[in-house]
């Protein structure tokens, strides 16, 4: 019985260190699961050298820039909290290490397959707005233009990037001309929008020569022809008014409040012709508009 009774002791030891053993190891299991997950959650095989992957992928490089793709789309968009009320919010999903981990997703996955149109439209669709990385989404789209030269929504993208983020209006007209001038029959909006941004952004001069650079690769009659060239009349004209209320200023140490001041005071012997028949205006700031009929809402 003493006997029986020291083996039960000693299974009941075993147990005890068993247990506490199992119990130690599930608990460092959990906490490495967890590591573990937080781990693939923000690294992958974007991480590796864009070299070292593209060998990796071999003959298959399409088929993994489009699971890239996919990986990226799977970390962006929105999710619903449950208030106290019982209605819902929308909280966005991107945090600061999320965007960093998409933007090196997307590049991988370009880098992969740079002809790729959806990944620079889900960069453009997701970094400058919801992670403020608009000088990275300008990269990618940087690359679409070069492996896509006859694609024009990364050049509108890019743009517009310039325009409404970095509020560079001169760099996001230039983006238009020099697109409108690279093009083979480029759509004469281009050239249009891209005339009036460079003027907005202060460098009408730079436009000029940049619109008689498209001219010189168009024909007389060829459809957009006469759009661009009436263009460019135009910011000739606007040219002339722009260095005459420079001098009128240096002179008067103030500015015309229309462009007749220019001919009273011998500024200018006449003022040029605006092509679309409308008045130039000056607006208190002295900036010249040729397209405000009536010269309303100058600003």
């Amino acid at each position: 019985m003493k006997a029986w009774g020291s083996c039960n002791k000693v299974y009941l030891s075993l147990f005890i260190v068993f247990f506490l053993v199992y119990g130690a190891a599930i608990i460092q299991l959990e906490r490495e699961r967890n590591s573990f997950s937080h781990i693939n959650k923000n690294r992958g095989v974007w991480d590796l050298p864009p070299l070292v992957l593209s060998a990796l992928s071999g003959e298959f490089k399409g088929v993994v820039a489009n699971m890239l793709l996919l990986e990226a789309g799977a970390r962006t968009g929105t999710k619903l909290e449950r208030k106290e009320d019982g209605g819902y919010l929308v909280a966005q999903t991107a945090n600061k290490s999320n965007c960093k981990t998409i933007h090196k997703i997307l590049t991988a996955g370009q880098f992969l397959d740079p002809h790729f149109q959806q990944t620079y439209t889900v960069a453009q669709g997701w970094l400058p707005w919801d992670c403020n990385m608009v000088e990275e989404t300008i990269s990618i789209l940087q690359t679409a233009i070069k492996h896509r030269p006859a694609d024009l929504f990364p050049v509108s993208f890019m743009s517009f990037d310039y325009y409404y983020f970095l509020n560079d209006h001169a760099k996001a007209g230039k983006i238009l001309l020099q697109a409108a001038d690279s093009m083979e029959n480029p759509p004469s909006y281009l050239a249009i929008l891209g005339s009036r941004l460079i003027k907005k952004g202060g460098q009408t001069e730079v436009g000029i020569v940049m619109l008689k650079s498209i001219l010189a690769n168009m024909t007389s009659g060829e459809p957009g022809y006469d759009d661009v060239n009436q263009r460019l009349q135009s910011l000739q004209a606007v040219l002339i008014l722009e260095k005459a209320v420079k001098k009128y200023h240096e002179k008067f140490g103030k500015l015309p409040v229309r462009p007749e001041d220019l001919l009273s005071e011998n500024i200018l012997l006449s003022l040029p012709q605006n092509p679309y028949n409308l008045s130039f205006c000056i607006n208190q700031k002295g900036a010249i508009f040729f397209d405000r009929p009536g010269c309303r809402a100058v600003k």
